[in-house]
């Protein structure tokens, strides 16, 4: 099986914003990642917002809809064909741009915030995304990310469980291998300049809870059961970092 198949997103680009699909789960995620980092950016009017990876659009909306100026690149042309339809409908103005993570179409010191949700697992190089992410932003920006942590934890309830077994993520879609250590991380984040860092556990799965994981195998992660109304399952912001995780850092000079 073909791991990191990121034709995926291509090939699936027009789910983005059905709320039946797994990609718009993103959108649930979405309101506890910007629920943490508000208390890093309580006010996103006029600050200017990359989003890296930006999919369909879905952070990049959120906060646009927070009076941010926002720009959003992403590898998947048809993604970024997506996003730039549902913005126009929305009345939304996001310059999006079909562009390499590792290649930032955009000038030094050019952004206040970087978000970067659900990719560095996914790129090529996660650490020159990090570089160009430093890159863009200005003296004192913030760097938001999440990833997935690399260790037998994750490997079991990301790729043998939601994955192979459970199909409940496309199969394939992550290659455990490109999981990211939060020491690592911090470690990489360091050596190109940032400072100021905090990572937290991204928690999914209620630290794993046999409750949880048996109403993921029960019903999907959007929790829903045809003909019943969605039910979402629950995500903390704790100190269980073995599975997702959370964080930010700061540009410092």
């Amino acid at each position: 099986m073909k791991r990191n198949n990121l034709e995926y997103y291509d090939l699936n680009a027009d789910k983005w914003w059905n709320k039946d699909e797994i990609l718009y789960v993103s959108n649930h995620l979405n309101k506890s990642r910007f629920e943490f980092f508000s208390n890093l950016v309580p006010d996103w009017k006029g600050l200017k917002v990359l989003d890296i990876g930006c999919g369909g659009g879905l952070a990049c909306e959120f906060v646009a809809n927070l009076n941010a100026d926002v720009s959003g690149i992403d590898l998947s042309f048809n993604s970024i064909e997506i996003a730039q339809q549902h913005a126009r409908l929305n009345n939304l103005k996001i310059d999006y741009q079909r562009a390499l993570a590792e290649n930032l179409p955009y000038q030094q010191n050019s952004f206040d915030v970087v978000l970067c949700f659900d990719v560095l697992e996914h790129v090529e190089d996660w650490k020159k995304v990090l570089s160009e992410a430093y890159r863009v932003l200005k003296q004192d920006g913030l760097f938001l990310f999440d990833t997935i942590n690399r260790n037998f934890k994750s490997k079991f309830i990301m790729i043998w469980l939601l994955e192979d077994t459970l199909k409940h993520i496309p199969p394939g879609l992550h290659d455990w291998n490109k999981f990211i250590k939060p020491k690592e991380m911090i470690e990489v984040m360091k050596s190109t300049g940032f400072a100021d860092f905090e990572i937290k556990g991204f928690d999914l799965t209620g630290e794993s809870s046999f409750k949880t994981l048996r109403s993921i195998l029960l019903k999907g992660l959007n929790n829903q059961i045809k003909g019943e109304k969605a039910e979402l399952f629950e995500i903390k912001i704790n100190n269980d970092t073995f599975v997702c995780y959370i964080g930010k850092a700061v540009k410092i000079s």
